[in-house]
């Protein structure tokens, strides 16, 4: 999950304003205030010139591309990255190219399309290198981390995460540091190395909880609740997926909020609640609706079958689980499309 980033841009006696309705914007968004600086960032576009040059307006039409693609509301994001990647070539800003490039990659890899995902990162990284962009450099190894995460190639994501680690941790760069601990963190539960994985992500709460930032507080708590999950503490589980379902209502985050519902959906089937835990799937089934995350609604579907097997219907666990290896396929999480492929094989004819 990683995030982010003059001539006559506004009239000269507005770009004061226009600076400070960003910065507004961004404090506004960091404290999981959606709603308010969104329509902050609004304001702050509609003073700027219609045939502006200014190459701070792609890194604002950028900066509110990531709020909405972190409320779940992927095609707007896709839209304002493409008008931040046309403005920044207009205005001769390769360092603005190299940003629209990375967080139009992690729109393709959230589509489903691995391989554009792959070719953006590099046009991405090109253009980083060319420009001596360290920071940026660290953010797109990230995204090549949860890229090659994905497909299951986990040794070759924890180098990606490592390079980025020490990136960061040299230059003290608390934001991108919070963003790669919960990556290894994720990274650790999903190996089951769940000492590491713990310590990884208490430590990108607590970073992120310093800084005021609700986003990544908010997916942190969600990934300690996967993690209590993974290792079978059900009311640790129960109890951290209820503060990161909290958190991404008030925050208007329909991802995470789906995410936190399946989390209390597998709580629930593995306690025998099983009428609850298909009500609460649906329910998250319908929070991811239109955000177009191929991974999680494979994950989603993964737990339909599992709660359809517990309830004893072979065949809708079945259609759902072959849907989810086809998602995994897609996306190339070959090593999840196997795994499901397994549960398929050992389901009565």
């Amino acid at each position: 999950m990683t995030r982010l980033q003059v001539s006559g841009g506004a009239m000269n006696s507005d770009m004061g304003r226009v600076r400070e309705l960003v910065d507004r914007a961004r404090t506004s968004e960091r404290r999981g205030e959606a709603a308010k600086a969104l329509g902050l960032y609004d304001d702050a576009l509609a003073m700027f010139e219609p045939e502006t040059l200014d190459p701070f307006l792609a890194d604002v039409l950028r900066w509110k591309g990531t709020l909405l693609r972190e409320r779940g509301e992927t095609e707007a994001a896709f839209r304002n990255y493409n008008q931040s990647l046309a403005q920044a070539s207009r205005a001769g800003a390769p360092v603005g190219e190299a940003h629209a490039l990375n967080c139009l990659g992690i729109i393709a890899q959230r589509r489903g399309d691995p391989k554009e995902a792959e070719r953006l990162y590099e046009k991405a990284a090109a253009l980083a290198h060319t420009s001596s962009e360290a920071r940026l450099l660290g953010m797109i190894e990230q995204n090549r981390g949860v890229l090659a995460n994905t497909r299951g190639e986990f040794a070759l994501a924890a180098e990606y995460y490592a390079n980025s680690l020490a990136a960061f941790e040299k230059t003290g760069d608390a934001e991108a540091l919070s963003w790669v601990l919960n990556n290894l963190g994720m990274l650790h539960t999903k190996i089951r190395n769940f000492g590491d994985a713990l310590q990884y992500l208490q430590r990108a709460l607590s970073v992120a909880t310093g800084r005021d930032d609700a986003v990544v507080r908010n997916v942190a708590t969600l990934n300690i609740a996967e993690l209590w999950l993974a290792m079978g503490s059900l009311d640790l589980a129960d109890d951290w997926s209820g503060r990161a379902l909290a958190e991404s209502v008030e925050r208007g985050d329909h991802l995470t909020a789906a995410g936190a519902l399946k989390c209390r959906a597998r709580i629930e089937r593995e306690r025998g609640a099983l009428d609850k835990s298909i009500a609460t799937l649906r329910i998250a089934l319908f929070e991811a609706e239109g955000a177009e995350d191929h991974l999680l609604h494979a994950e989603l579907l993964r737990e339909l079958g599992e709660i359809s097997r517990a309830l004893g219907n072979p065949g809708a666990a079945r259609s759902a689980w072959r849907e989810a290896a086809a998602s995994f396929t897609v996306i190339g999480a070959r090593h999840d499309a196997v795994k499901v492929g397994s549960e398929i094989e050992s389901l009565p004819e």
